[in-house]
């Protein structure tokens, strides 16, 4: 199985049963990634940026937040 896709090369072959079009490619666009996106243009390239993880918190719990 790929780990990108989570095909099966078989699901392609045609001689292992399978179709070279057996899926089609779908566009979406998720507002959270783009948010997050978003934010990782501030975070710095340089070692001070290292380990920063962004997350996205539901806005009551981040109303919370001492």
């Amino acid at each position: 199985m790929c780990p990108e896709c989570h095909t099966r090369l078989e699901e392609w072959d045609h001689a292992r049963g399978g179709d070279h079009h057996a899926y089609v490619t779908d566009t979406l666009r998720c507002p959270g990634c783009e948010l997050i996106e978003q934010e990782r243009d501030h975070v710095p390239s340089d070692r001070s940026g290292y380990g920063v993880k962004i997350q996205l918190l539901p806005r009551a719990q981040y109303d919370e937040r001492p």
